[in-house]
């Protein structure tokens, strides 16, 4: 198949990189030459594309794609204005494009932070985050047949959640983690590629909650990082996001069913 990656951080260097290894052909966009160097040498065709720039944002030399999986991210520092001009390009891009399939990224922070299990119909629209349901929104608005992957927070391999707070007084401990695997988020993909699933919201997230605390003392045992000089219960928000929809209709089942696993 031809993937296109559109916004090639992390993850998405990962998904790319899993996909070579397959056979399938990619390309992808980053922000920066530096990063464009760094994924031509693992064997990708990359670009550089920059949608918060109107001067950065120009064409590919190809345009026809099997699947384009679109990583572009929004953080809470980013204005309003800001993700509006960033996704009003992001569609205007894409529409340059032809595809049989299209993935985005978006993130379980969507949801308010509020105690109790979430599934993805759980709360109206005016209750979401505006940003993250404004770049949900427009691209649903332009792409009828796009699939939502709502991630949550991310870890696998070098990350690890021990490692960010060694020393340091955690004020997080006793939330409940909403985290998931990036070797979970790469088999979703490429399972909703073999299904060719169009139209799909999905949570991506661990089945299991355990309090952040207990993932961060497991993983420092597991990776020999040193624990935080305290937990503190400034926060004990038992948000617990679902992905049963997600289990249900693929028909999946997690290689990492609990962020102690990882």
């Amino acid at each position: 198949m031809k993937v296109l990656i559109v916004g090639c951080g992390w993850v998405g260097t990962y998904v790319a990189s899993c996909l070579r290894d397959e056979g399938h052909r990619i390309w992808a966009t980053c922000r920066t030459p530096k990063k464009a160097l760094e994924l031509d040498f693992i064997g990708l065709r990359s670009y550089v594309v920059d949608f918060d720039r109107d001067d950065a944002v120009g064409h590919l030399n190809e345009t026809t794609f099997d699947v384009v999986i679109i990583s572009i991210p929004i953080t809470h520092k980013d204005a309003f204005e800001t993700v509006t001009i960033r996704f009003e390009r992001l569609v205007s891009f894409l529409r340059n494009l032809s595809f049989g399939q299209l993935l985005f990224f978006g993130s379980v922070g969507i949801y308010p932070k509020v105690s109790g299990v979430i599934v993805e119909d759980t709360f109206a629209a005016d209750e979401l985050d505006q940003k993250l349901w404004t770049g949900e929104s427009m691209l649903r608005s332009a792409f009828s047949k796009l699939n939502v992957l709502r991630l949550g927070g991310l870890f696998g391999f070098e990350r690890t959640l021990a490692k960010y707070f060694v020393d340091k007084v955690c004020e997080i401990g006793y939330q409940t983690a909403n985290f998931v695997h990036v070797e979970d988020i790469y088999a979703i993909i490429r399972l909703m590629m073999e299904k060719e699933v169009q139209s799909k919201t999905y949570n991506v997230v661990c089945p299991e909650h355990p309090l952040k605390k207990d993932v961060i003392t497991a993983s420092a045992a597991k990776y020999g990082y040193g624990l935080p000089a305290s937990f503190t219960a400034t926060d004990q928000t038992t948000k617990m996001v679902s992905p049963k929809r997600l289990m249900a209709d693929l028909d999946y089942s997690f290689v990492y069913r609990s962020p102690l696993q990882f």
